[in-house]
């Protein structure tokens, strides 16, 4: 790591610090130097005053095992935002950057290109972008800077004037070019990373420090806690609507109703995702194009994790998080984006109007909010919301379904009743459609190899096969066969009887005995069949066969005592019937049972998602969508 350069301010005649390579630095007299060799130049800058970022220099962590320290920042504050880039003096030799705002961390580092060749991409207003190595990107965002801070000391490529900056993505990278001045700009590769990650140690320990802003309306002062992150506000005492962008600012009237109630107050604290947040400001919402949907939403914020937007819908809690890891721009037009190995569907498009808000909120939320178009992808239990405003720049928002009882352990207030399937809500079955049909069909057909494994080992032996003829003068007649020996400890017995029917009926009775203990085994079944004609068509009924079962026979020498009786009818009734006699059989009946259990899950699962999907896309205007 770089060591420190000591120089003297050419104001004040005050030590001025450049840690290692680093060559913006301020003083303590508000000047803010440029240095190059031994030489200082003063740059428009100012100097951070009241921090409260987490963040500070001297702060040190790593980032895929590179360990670094902090040695300060540029706060850049742009129309409507604020962005931080900290420079990192890393333990490899190089210098990155750390580019942190609203929650979002990423690490910087330089490409090896030209600075006049990356500075003439910033004359043109394509919406693609290439590089010097032909790689082609998207545009995502383009931003001016109006104001530019420093605390501690920092790095950067040339004399500063300016810090412009666009963004840009692929389907797997993002780059960010910076132009400090007008034949000056580095290209960075970013790569977004979570805060927790970072590791960091020697944080800041102090409290936000409130911007103070009196309202132009009644004069009463109001503390901002999260400026410059926040641009917009509501004046607590009379609930005028205040937005402070481009430096200057601007009123937006009052409340478009009355007093709203809302499940937390401003300055409660709410766990979620793993951070702790303090809710900044509160809002209800109403969806202009359906004039049906209103919401409640919630803004909080971390010094760590940023801002975090949860909203409550027909007793329904959903968070939202802004992202820099979005899909590509030109997706926002489509129906269905394939995002993170995920399947998101577009379930609505609709334009907003705030009709009540307190407190505060990061950016400038009240001037045309109401042009606004927003648009809702889920893929339950995630969500992703993408709003596209008055001048087309697109922000990305992340988020996921919480569980009522995650916010009802963190409030005394009543919590609305839920109603209906919302939007992101997982399903109680959380498995696909074609997942449920592929599970179904596999367990099948595994049952079905069973069945053959199994059938396999059976020997299926026929013990007779015999045809038995009626006396003339007997309907009812006893018939015993030959004694037969059964082997296997316990098996089955399957007796096939058939008769040539004809509008008549037979019925038998079968007992198996055994010739040594004399036990018995009875059963009885009846076959009949009936035909004829109506209205010129042919009609049958029943059947000339049927199966007697035998289950769990012990082994045994047997023999088979069958009654048979038939219909009195001498010209219709039967004279003869066949019977087969088979030993160990393979069976089928055990096979219909397992199958129809195995069915029954997917079945049910399958009409729980039904339903449950019926009613989630009930409210969408997309429901039909397949582009």
């Amino acid at each position: 790591m770089g060591i420190s350069k000591l120089a003297t301010c050419p104001s004040c005649g005050k030590p001025v610090y450049f840690q290692g390579a680093n060559n913006v630095a301020g003083c303590g007299c508000e000047k803010v130097w440029y240095r190059s060799g031994d030489e200082l130049k003063e740059v428009k800058m100012e100097l951070v005053r009241g921090s409260s970022d987490i963040i500070q220099p001297g702060t040190s962590g790593s980032w895929k095992a590179i360990a670094f320290i902090v040695t300060g920042r540029l706060r850049v504050l742009f129309e409507d935002q604020a962005y931080n880039y900290w420079t990192l003096d890393c333990n490899d030799g190089f210098t990155r950057h750390l580019a942190e705002g609203y929650g979002m961390y990423t690490i910087c580092e330089a490409l090896p290109f030209k600075d006049a060749t990356i500075a003439r991409k910033f004359k043109a207003d394509a919406q693609g972008l290439t590089l010097p190595d032909d790689r082609e990107f998207s545009v995502t965002a383009r931003n001016e800077s109006r104001l530019i801070e420093v605390e501690g000391n920092v790095f950067v490529q040339g004399l500063p004037d300016r810090f412009n900056s666009i963004e840009a993505v692929t389907d797997a990278e993002r780059v960010e070019l910076v132009a400090y001045s007008e034949t000056v700009a580095v290209a960075f590769a970013c790569y977004e990373v979570e805060p927790e990650l970072l590791f960091l140690s020697n944080v800041r320990e102090a409290e936000p420090e409130a911007k103070l802003f009196t309202c132009r309306n009644c004069h009463a002062e109001n503390h901002i806690l999260t400026y410059p992150y926040s641009h917009s506000w509501v004046c607590a005492k009379c609930e005028t609507r205040h937005s402070y962008t481009g430096g200057q600012l601007a009123t937006h009237g009052g409340q478009h109703t009355h007093d709203h109630e809302f499940c937390f107050d401003i300055g409660e604290r709410i766990s979620l995702e793993g951070g702790d947040y303090q809710v900044v400001g509160l809002a209800y919402k109403y969806d202009t194009d359906s004039r049906t949907d209103y919401w409640h939403e919630y803004t909080l914020y971390s010094r760590l994790h940023g801002f975090m937007f949860l909203t409550e819908s027909d007793g329904h809690w959903t968070s939202l998080k802004e992202t820099r890891h979005t899909p590509r721009p030109g997706d926002s037009r489509l129906h269905r984006i394939a995002f993170d190995n995920q399947q998101f569907r577009r379930y609505s498009k609709y334009h907003y109007r705030m009709l009540y808000a307190l407190g505060e909120f990061p950016g400038d939320v009240f001037s045309r909010h109401e042009d606004i178009e927003s648009m809702d992808y889920i893929a339950p239990p995630e969500i992703l919301s993408v709003e596209k405003d008055h001048k087309k720049r697109l922000t990305w928002f992340r988020g996921k379904y919480v569980p009522r009882g995650v916010i009802a352990a963190q409030t005394h207030n009543l919590l609305p009743q839920t109603v209906g399937i919302a939007p992101a809500q997982p399903p109680r079955v959380n498995v696909s459609t074609e997942t449920i049909v592929k599970s179904g069909g596999i367990a099948l057909l595994l049952a079905m190899l069973v069945q053959i494994l199994t059938g396999s080992m059976h020997s299926n032996r026929v013990i007779f096969d015999s045809n038995y003829n009626f006396s003339d003068s007997l309907n009812t007649q006893l018939f015993i066969s030959e004694k037969f020996e059964l082997e296997k400890q316990s098996s089955n017995l399957e007796l096939d009887f058939k008769a040539p029917l004809e509008n008549t009926w037979l019925e038998l009775g079968v007992t198996l005995v055994n010739a040594v203990n004399g036990s018995e085994y009875s059963a009885e079944q009846g076959i009949e069949f009936y035909s004829g004609y109506e209205d010129g068509e042919r009609w049958t009924e029943g059947d000339r066969e049927e199966t007697i079962h035998f289950t769990k026979i012990p082994a045994g020498t047997y023999f088979l005592q069958m009654t048979a009786s038939r219909d009195s009818n001498m010209y219709t009734r039967a004279g003869i019937f066949t019977t087969k006699l088979v030993y160990d059989a393979t069976t089928y009946r055990n096979i219909w049972i397992v199958v129809i259990l195995i069915l029954l899950g997917p079945l049910v699962m399958g009409i729980m998602r039904y339903y449950t999907e019926n009613a989630r896309w009930g409210n969408s205007e997309f429901a039909n969508s397949s582009k």
